[in-house]
């Protein structure tokens, strides 16, 4: 009876295991369809041939009623872990802007040479299944942990729920990266159950990304002109942080948090503290994670936001150096023009040497009120 009920708890966790993945891959699915977001192409695609790679092994065949060989469904797992790892590298070198260089596209046909011919010698000269599995699954371990954190670094961040998936897709690499020496040890069956837990985060992880949603502005457009200007006094601010706020439209880059009313337009609140979550409008964001601000901004651009005010330059240059932080202005100015609208950067030029500033002005025209 034991035993009964044992397989019984098998059965239904691996046919669970299977949907998950199904449902994984349905969401970036989603997300793609709705965003158009190109590297979700390669995402989606990893993911259904992880969702392949579910329904080839044995006992969650079996559990279904098929009986296949062996021998048969080894090469073909070997094969799916090539082209997962490859779809999730291609993945990570297009949100690092690398996968058109010349060392990108090397890279991506290095491993799927060497992937595929390794699987292909293997079977050939029918080695065992550890021999077999020795390269793709640690290629594809270590292809998740470079998602993982690429997706951290350029694209979901470290403030949502959305960053379970890229957090369970770096451990499920770990565990796929010590393949070779875990398999036969007794840790294998406590690292397959570790590898469920992962697939649940990454699964819960996807799905508030897919189905995250930015409120667009309440008014398309605010009396304010456009293009990238820089006001001076406090005043003048407040000036267009009520004009913001009348009309709900605006993104708010500040290291000051509104201490009043709640504010009808996103505040990105530049600090080192943990997330906050007492206000719902408010998003915490870390000095050092600029290139993560940039992508917000340009998504809340997209849904129709044509202001962004960055009341904290100087602090970014403090944390990240004057240069770096320069480039993230002129990255976010950039996005600003593309779509039409308004950068005011809130400074003091007593903050900079005399050569920072000439820069400064450069790029920026004092906003005249």
């Amino acid at each position: 009876m034991h035993r009964i009920l044992k397989r019984w708890v098998r059965c239904v966790l691996e046919i669970l295991n299977v949907i998950m993945r199904l449902f994984t891959w349905g969401f970036a699915l989603y997300r793609w369809a709705r965003k158009r977001e190109e590297f979700l192409l390669f995402l989606s695609l990893a993911l259904w041939i992880d969702s392949l790679a579910a329904l080839t092994q044995k006992p969650i065949l079996e559990d279904l009623g098929v009986h296949p060989e062996p021998k048969v469904l080894a090469p073909l797992l070997a094969l799916f872990a090539v082209i997962e790892g490859i779809l999730l590298l291609a993945t990570s070198l297009y949100l690092c802007e690398r996968l058109k260089t010349m060392r990108g596209q090397l890279l991506i046909i290095l491993t799927a040479v060497g992937g595929s011919a390794y699987v292909l010698l293997a079977t050939l000269f029918k080695t065992s299944p550890l021999l077999l599995m020795a390269f793709p699954l640690p290629f594809l371990g270590l292809s998740l942990m470079v998602i993982g954190y690429t997706l951290i670094k350029r694209e979901v961040g470290v403030k949502s729920t959305a960053t379970l998936f890229p957090i369970g897709a770096f451990l499920l690499g770990v565990i796929n990266l010590t393949y070779p020496v875990t398999i036969t040890t007794e840790l294998a069956s406590y690292l397959y159950g570790a590898g469920a837990v992962f697939r649940v985060m990454m699964f819960v992880g996807m799905a508030k990304y897919a189905l995250f949603q930015i409120t667009p502005p309440q008014a398309p457009s605010v009396d304010i002109p456009h293009g990238a200007f820089y006001v001076e006094e406090k005043r003048n601010l407040d000036v267009i942080l009520q004009k913001m706020n009348s009309a709900g439209n605006g993104i708010l880059i500040t290291r000051s948090l509104p201490d009043k009313e709640v504010p009808a337009f996103p505040v990105f609140w530049v600090t080192t503290l943990p997330p906050n979550q007492s206000r719902k409008d408010v998003l915490t964001i870390r000095p050092t994670d600029i290139g993560i601000l940039v992508d917000l901004v340009k998504k809340h651009l997209e849904k129709g936001h044509s202001i962004v005010v960055l009341d904290c330059f100087e602090y970014l240059a403090l944390e990240n150096g004057f240069e770096k932080a320069f480039k993230f202005l002129l990255s976010l100015k950039d996005y600003v023009i593309k779509f039409g609208g308004t950068l005011i950067v809130a400074t003091n030029p007593s903050a900079y040497s005399e050569k920072q500033w000439k820069i400064m002005k450069r790029e920026l025209n004092k906003l005249e009120f």
